[in-house]
């Protein structure tokens, strides 16, 4: 694991022109732009249907800030902690709307059942989260970065939406969580680029295996809440697997500096 690449900023544009060349290359099928405008939700089917996807994103979001806030006092990095406290309040802001965009919807609030989503997010990944720098970024990886293209193709394959929901997303959560990737990204490259070469081969080493530790423990999740986004947002599409799995891939080779065919074999999200 020698050779080195070039790494251009990490912004939204970077992580667009990527996935499109991820779906030339994987999924020539899928469309890179939307065929066709969304209508909003507006059956009993389709707002239950959205109250189990709202529900499973805020749990996200919930389950960034609890971890955040069990870590931000531990980590002896003034800089690190001022950027996971922007984190810690955009994700709570963006759970908090979440949630009160269902009650309005609803007529109930859904505080009991994103927190025992939630719960399901601490089952499952246990204690990685605060195993050290290493469980740290695995956990920041794959709660922020991994599920980016999911996400992109979700918005573009999308045929139904909530128009209110869909605005606060525009407004708000794509450029907080764009600004967090990119902070994470500046936090790890400042510590992995001051580490000599036989340094950064055993961290790569090192941060892989956690990784993949993490992505074991969360397939089970990502498939059940594919499920789930594909009825909330009338899907069709398939074959979006390859692209997560390549997008993986292309977010390890920039974090360790190594060529996406330099990587070992990598646990895919349809094991």
């Amino acid at each position: 694991m020698t050779a080195t690449i070039t790494r251009p900023a990490w912004t939204i544009e970077f992580e667009n022109e990527t996935i499109d060349r991820l779906i030339d290359k994987y999924a020539p099928d899928i469309p890179k732009k939307r065929l066709q405008e969304p209508k909003a939700i507006a059956t009993a089917e389709e707002l239950e249907n959205f109250y189990h996807f709202r529900v499973g994103g805020a749990a996200h979001d919930l389950f960034i800030v609890q971890v955040v806030a069990n870590l931000i006092d531990k980590i002896p990095d003034p800089e690190l902690q001022l950027f996971l406290s922007r984190q810690l309040g955009d994700d709570g802001a963006h759970a908090e709307n979440t949630r009160r965009r269902v009650e309005a919807l609803f007529g109930r609030d859904p505080i009991d059942d994103i927190q025992k989503q939630v719960q399901k997010h601490w089952d499952f990944m246990g204690d990685i989260p605060r195993r050290g720098w290493l469980g740290f970024l695995a956990f920041e990886l794959h709660y922020e970065h991994h599920i980016v293209a999911i996400g992109s193709l979700n918005r573009r394959l999308s045929r139904l939406y909530d128009p209110e929901s869909s605005s606060f997303a525009t407004a708000r959560i794509i450029p907080d969580e764009t600004f967090h990737r990119a902070g994470v990204a500046e936090w790890w490259l400042r510590k992995f680029d001051q580490a000599s070469a036989t340094e950064k081969s055993e961290l790569a080493a090192q941060v892989i295996e956690a990784d993949e530790e993490v992505q074991r423990r969360r397939n089970p999740y990502l498939k059940e809440h594919e499920k789930i986004s594909r009825r909330a947002l009338g899907i069709e599409v398939e074959g979006t697997g390859v692209i997560y799995d390549t997008w993986r891939q292309e977010v390890l080779s920039y974090f360790l500096d190594i060529p996406v065919s330099q990587l070992p074999k990598l646990v895919s999200i349809d094991d």
